[in-house]
């Protein structure tokens, strides 16, 4: 008797030649905007300190990321007529003002001063796409040189939080 061996192969034994990974990421996309982009004080007297609400400006946070919030003036001088100095210490003098911002709070409570040189956080840790209100307070000159309306912009800036 003869003994016969038939070679079969195996149906769906074969080893994975390939391995697939899908590999994703999220950029750290920082944007923010603001819902009122001017605000006048209307006229002020010597001395006055008039202020917005603490929720005047609301900003709408688009960011993926955690941010600091920055505030600050982009200029040195309020522009009109015969300039005023943005005071850095928020210090009024002759034809000298300066600014604070509050976060949502009290006045007088957590006021951050509004500075050129040198941009104060206002903002710390900010959560991912939470929107948040801010207000601003005027502490006008001690005297002016011309009744000419002044100008000056505040600017908010947002980067990853560190």
């Amino acid at each position: 008797m003869a003994l016969a061996l038939a070679v079969v192969p195996a149906a769906g034994v074969f080893a994975a030649t390939t391995a697939d990974v899908t590999v994703t990421a999220t950029p750290a996309f920082i944007s923010i905007s603001v819902d009122i982009t001017d605000h006048d004080f209307g006229t002020v007297v010597e001395s006055a300190t008039p202020s917005t609400t603490t929720s005047y400006f609301t900003i709408t946070n688009s960011c993926t990321v955690l941010t600091d919030n920055t505030v600050g003036v982009t200029t040195a001088t309020w522009s009109g007529g015969v300039t005023w100095t943005h005071s850095d210490t928020c210090t009024p003098a002759a034809d000298t003002a300066g600014l604070k911002a509050n976060k949502g709070g009290t006045w007088d409570t957590g006021d951050v001063i509004v500075k050129f040189t040198s941009p104060n956080i206002l903002a710390d840790d900010q959560a991912i796409t939470t929107n948040w209100s801010f207000g601003l307070k005027l502490y006008a000159p001690t005297s002016f040189s011309d009744g000419v309306e002044k100008e000056i912009i505040v600017r908010i800036t947002a980067t990853l939080a560190v």
